[in-house]
């Protein structure tokens, strides 16, 4: 229990170095201006500017009266920037370079209060606004990196010049971040577990690339977290054809299809599909065949047609509502390809198994 007892303090401890050491000084030999590892782009449509925030960190013990340095960022995305200082300090002056041709920030920033016992605080000192050129629309980014063109000191106590240290996490740039939940049901109170949902975006509509795949839990949800620009990227979501719904179907499918065929009982809703396996007009013995053949062969598939048909979630409404056949209307997706789910945050889909007449489904 003890050893169990250290290596868990052990794993906390190393677990927040991790989480904070993005925006800490990396030793204590010296004071540093830092980048953290990432930044999130804005929105190519967005009426704000991408923000860099630089921090400042100390823990040598010696007193810091004033710091210069320089950095460049990505000049083939961003216009002219702006720094601004984000301190607390009001006895300051701070004079900026910007060199836009080359891109090319210089920073100095000096105390000029009457305190002898002024010494810098760290945290976030200044913010750096990245409007982006009027042609950029999406690409990479490079990150922020610290310049030797001005050399890093800061200034002591005593007046004299100290080197400074630069610390680059990273400093790289990623889109802004889209967060969406796909729920995959059977039906509105049975969600299909272990489907394989697939992120994609394109920028034209016509090639589309994968971005992520999460598969459904229990509750039929998969949740996608991901960076993307929605301004500039189409976004859907794809299930690929090919799913064995073998699982739900039973000789209870096929006894009730056979009823329906017989006209004992009527066919309604979803099971214009659930109830017609061989996709032709109507429900006759054949549907309920394939299903009696499928179960005593220990068959895997269907000869000529899929196990499961895809439907967003208003045509699932249409369906179920439905005393005729919609098939005809609404037949459903083998492959299954959404329509852009740009600027939403969740959607309901729905898949029906042909054959499963009494709809048990996927779970």
């Amino acid at each position: 229990m003890k050893l169990k007892n250290i290596l868990l303090t052990l794993a906390l401890v190393f677990g927040s170095l991790t989480v904070f050491g993005q925006t800490s000084a990396p030793d204590n030999t010296k004071p540093y201006v830092i980048f953290d590892s990432t930044y999130t782009l804005e929105s190519t449509t967005s009426n704000s500017n991408t923000a860099v925030q630089i921090y400042y960190d100390n823990t040598s013990g010696t007193a810091v009266k004033g710091i210069q340095f320089a950095f460049t960022y990505d000049n083939t995305v961003f216009d002219t920037p702006s720094v601004s200082y984000a301190g607390s300090v009001s006895d300051q002056y701070m004079s900026t370079n910007v060199d836009a041709n080359n891109g090319i920030i210089k920073v100095v920033w000096v105390y000029t209060g009457s305190s002898t016992s002024f010494d810098l605080t760290a945290g976030h000192m200044f913010t750096v606004d990245l409007p982006f050129l009027s042609n950029y629309t999406n690409g990479s980014v490079n990150g922020m990196d610290f310049s030797n063109l001005l050399t890093a000191y800061y200034a002591t106590a005593a007046g004299t010049d100290a080197a400074l240290g630069t610390s680059d996490n990273g400093g790289n740039f990623v889109e802004p971040a889209f967060d969406y939940t796909a729920t995959i049901l059977n039906s509105p109170t049975n969600p299909a577990e272990s489907i394989d949902v697939i992120l994609q975006k394109s920028s034209d509509g016509n090639t589309w690339t994968d971005v992520a795949t999460v598969t459904t839990a229990a509750d039929g949800t998969a949740v996608f977290s991901e960076n993307l620009d929605q301004a500039y990227w189409q976004i859907r979501l794809k299930i690929a054809a090919g799913i064995n719904g073998g699982a739900a179907l039973s000789t209870a499918d096929a006894n009730m299809i056979a009823q329906i065929a017989a006209g004992v009982q009527n066919a309604a809703g979803v099971q214009w599909y659930t109830a017609n396996p061989n996709q032709a007009t109507g429900i006759t013995v054949s549907d309920s065949y394939l299903v009696f053949a499928r179960l005593a062969q220990n068959g895997t598939g269907y000869p000529a047609n899929p196990d499961v048909l895809f439907f967003t979630e208003s045509q699932y409404n249409t369906i179920t509502n439905s005393n005729v056949d919609p098939s005809t209307s609404i037949p459903g997706q083998t492959e299954f390809l959404s329509p852009q789910i740009n600027n939403t945050t969740a959607g309901n889909y729905y898949l029906l198994i042909l054959g499963d007449a009494n709809g048990t489904g996927l779970n």
